[in-house]
Parts: C-alpha cells; sequence; structure tokens
C-alpha cells in the first residue's frame, strides 16, 4: 500500500514521531483497514464508529483493551486521515467529531530513592559500565527510552553539564541539568568506550529500546525490587523525587519536556503522603 508506505514517511520526517510511535500508529491504521477492507475514499464516519465499537468489545485485540489503547488507536486514525486530507486523497474527513475515550488519571508507579540507589548499586562500574549509565541517565535527566537511545555525543556538554534533547515537532529542544553525580561515570565511559555518533550505540547505531528494558529487568532482579518496573518509571521516579524536594511544577515541566502543565501535575500526587501524616497527628 503506496500510501501507508507514504504515510510513514509522513509521520517520520514531518511530524517527526519517535520510532515507537510510528510502529504503533502504522500497526493500528492496517487493523483497522483490514477490518473495514473499503477503497480509502469511500470509508465514512459509521465505519470509524464501527470499528471503534468492535475494539471496545474486545473483537480487535485479543482482550478488551484499555480507554488508553483506545485513544491510542484514535490517534492513529486521526494522524492517518490527517494525512489524507493534506495530500488531497480524500476530501471529507471521516474522524470529524471522533472523540477520545474519557480517561481515569492514573497516579504513576515510582521508586523510592532507596530502591533507586540499590538498582543503580547492582551494576558493576568496570564490567556493566554502559547498563549502569543507562540506568543511571533513565533517572537523573528523566529522560524517556527513546531519548536515551537516541542520545548522542555531540548532545553532551560538561561545562556546563546538561543533555541537549531535541523534541521534534517544531518544538524548542529542552537543556536538561546534569547531576554531580552522574558526571564522573558520563566521562570515564565516553573516555573508554569513545562511542562515535550515539552514546550508547552497537555497530554505529543506537542501542534499542528493548535492550535497555532487559538491562532495567536484570537490574530490578539482582537489586530484589519487588514492583514492576519499566524503564518510564524511573522518568516518574525523577518526577517525583523533585515535586518532594519542593522544586516548582513548572520547573519540573520543563525538565521533562511537557507541553501542558496538567501532564506534570500527577505527581502532585506525592503531598498525599503529607496528608496522611498530618492526620496522624490527631
Amino acid at each position: 500500500m503506496d500510501f501507508l508506505e507514504n504515510f510513514s514517511d509522513y509521520l517520520a520526517h514531518v511530524r517527526r514521531h519517535s520510532e515507537n510511535t510510528l510502529k504503533a500508529y502504522l500497526k493500528d491504521v492496517r487493523k483497522f483497514l483490514e477490518y473495514i477492507n473499503k477503497p480509502i475514499k469511500e470509508i465514512e464516519r459509521k465505519d470509524i464508529e464501527t470499528f471503534l465499537k468492535a475494539l471496545s468489545k474486545g473483537e480487535i485485540t485479543e482482550n478488551s483493551p484499555r480507554e488508553t489503547t483506545i485513544s491510542r488507536y484514535i490517534s492513529s486514525l486521526n494522524s492517518f486521515f490527517n494525512y489524507l486530507e493534506l495530500s488531497g486523497t480524500i476530501s471529507n474527513n471521516p474522524m470529524e467529531r471522533i472523540k477520545h475515550p474519557r480517561l481515569r488519571r492514573k497516579i504513576p508507579d515510582f521508586l523510592t530513592e532507596e530502591e533507586i540507589k540499590k538498582l543503580i548499586d547492582v551494576f558493576d562500574e568496570e564490567t556493566e559500565m554502559k547498563k549502569k549509565l543507562a540506568i543511571s541517565l533513565l533517572y537523573y535527566a528523566g529522560l524517556r527510552i527513546s531519548e536515551l537511545c537516541n542520545l548522542r555525543t555531540t548532545d553532551i556538554s560538561f561545562i556546563p553539564p546538561f543533555l541537549r534533547i531535541e523534541m521534534g515537532k517544531g518544538r524548542k529542544d529542552r537543556l536538561v541539568p546534569l547531576p554531580d553525580k552522574v558526571l564522573p561515570l558520563l566521562q570515564k565511559y565516553l573516555e573508554l568506550k569513545n562511542p562515535k555518533i550515539y552514546v550508547f550505540e552497537n555497530e554505529a547505531k543506537h542501542v534499542h529500546p528493548s535492550t535497555v528494558f532487559r538491562w532495567l529487568k536484570d537490574g530490578v532482579k539482582r537489586a530484589k525490587i519487588k514492583k514492576q518496573v519499566h524503564p518510564h518509571t524511573l522518568r516518574h521516579s525523577y518526577a517525583t523525587h523533585l515535586i518532594r524536594k519542593g522544586v516548582n511544577i513548572k520547573v519540573v515541566q520543563e525538565l521533562l519536556g511537557h507541553t501542558n502543565l496538567s501532564t506534570t501535575s500527577i505527581y502532585l500526587h506525592v503531598a498525599d503522603q503529607e496528608k496522611f501524616d498530618a492526620v496522624k497527628k490527631l
């Protein structure tokens, strides 16, 4: 399907979506087209509604999907039909007035500072330097997994110490200050490993996110942490610990690269502990 290849190029080079987002959007659109099985120009709003109804019943995926999954499908189809409209392939967009489901705001899981220390310390600095640095940067810089994997040597500054993170989609790149704790390890790694393009690379290609996830999973097991931990858990921990230490939420928003303050405000859940502590004084 030529239009899917062109859509893929549009997502990668115009919208500048991450590799993971691109794959998810293409997978969603393919499932939709297979289910509807109609020429692109004949697809109507009722076809979208029929598909979403089947999706919510679990007829498209193996299990009944969560609201977040349904919302992602809608985002995928929105992007697809917006692209078709921009390219002149269709004149009427069937996604008009299709709304996202109301999402329940889930309080993010996070690790305590003691658990973070145990996790990072479990990696030997001599034999597992790459893994130790990767896990350290996920936490100490609050990086998304895609940002870590795409980090280039040219994105690093030591004076002053910060990382430059490409935000894409026409947005201004963000600068993330690096704490003193991680600088000696980062400097040592660059001197010994001498990566050419990407900080974490295999044969001049950046390391795959699944590889970093395996490193993290192994570290969590060895550190005997009894929690479900994903790369994003370390980003949640970074934000949570900053809020707990009294950092202004607007500053945390800029450090995380959130467009909307409402996205960052979920981390204010840390104040709940203070409420419990207050009631105990009665």
